[in-house]
């Protein structure tokens, strides 16, 4: 089990009022399975899976967040994690299955939130950092497609890519970020260039120094 930890003011706002957004979903408690076979039987495990990579592909990443139901009304109560399906979480498990369905990787974190006397599952999923993650499913699993995009959208909803607009957002993105880690690498260059120019002028200024102690010296 993944040791539990105090919601942060973040995870607290989203649980005080609990919404669904493009960088929010809710799910009910569910077990982890303990292996790929376990994964291919499990639509909802699926399901979360197909989130994970459609976060992975937002500007800001995401959160799915498992212990929540809703009412009779169609709003989002807060459930808490059953005991037994809390204990079948782990993290390096989670996503030694989880990397086999992204290209590349989607990077996450698989969090235990202690809420009001409740556990919540957090998946606190990162925005892709070189380029958008594409879909594997060789194991051909029923909710997953291969070789697909999937992407959050507003409704809210996870969806494949099915729309020239929606492809032309995610390469401006990616874009977007290529630009601005070449500009970060630029001022890590200049900035590294100017420390070797100011050792190498402190180094002239001693040597020119000795020079003149030389002179002085001199009978």
């Amino acid at each position: 089990m993944i040791n539990p930890q105090p919601a942060d003011k973040i995870i607290s706002g989203i649980l005080e009022s609990p919404n669904e957004s493009k960088s929010i979903e809710f799910k009910p408690s569910i077990p982890w399975p303990d292996n790929i076979d376990g994964i291919q039987q499990n639509n909802k495990v699926q399901e979360i899976i197909k989130s994970i990579l459609a976060m992975s592909n937002s500007r800001d990443g995401g959160k799915i967040i498992l212990g929540m139901e809703k009412d009779n009304s169609d709003r989002h109560i807060l459930k808490g994690m059953e005991k037994y399906h809390l204990n079948a979480y782990d993290q390096d498990l989670i996503f030694e299955h989880v990397r086999n369905f992204g290209e590349s990787e989607p990077q996450f974190q698989v969090l235990n939130i202690e809420y009001n006397s409740m556990n919540f599952i957090v998946f606190a999923v990162q925005s892709f950092t070189y380029a958008p993650v594409i879909c594997k499913n060789k194991r051909h699993l029923t909710q997953l497609e291969n070789a697909v995009i999937y992407i959050r959208t507003d409704k809210p909803e996870t969806k494949k890519i099915t729309e020239p607009w929606e492809m032309k957002e995610i390469l401006d993105l990616a874009i977007e970020k290529e630009l601005d880690l070449f500009s970060s690498r630029m001022q890590r260059f200049f900035k590294t260039m100017s420390n070797l120019e100011l050792l190498k002028a402190k180094k002239d200024d001693c040597e020119k120094f000795k020079d003149e102690l030389k002179d002085i010296q001199k009978p």
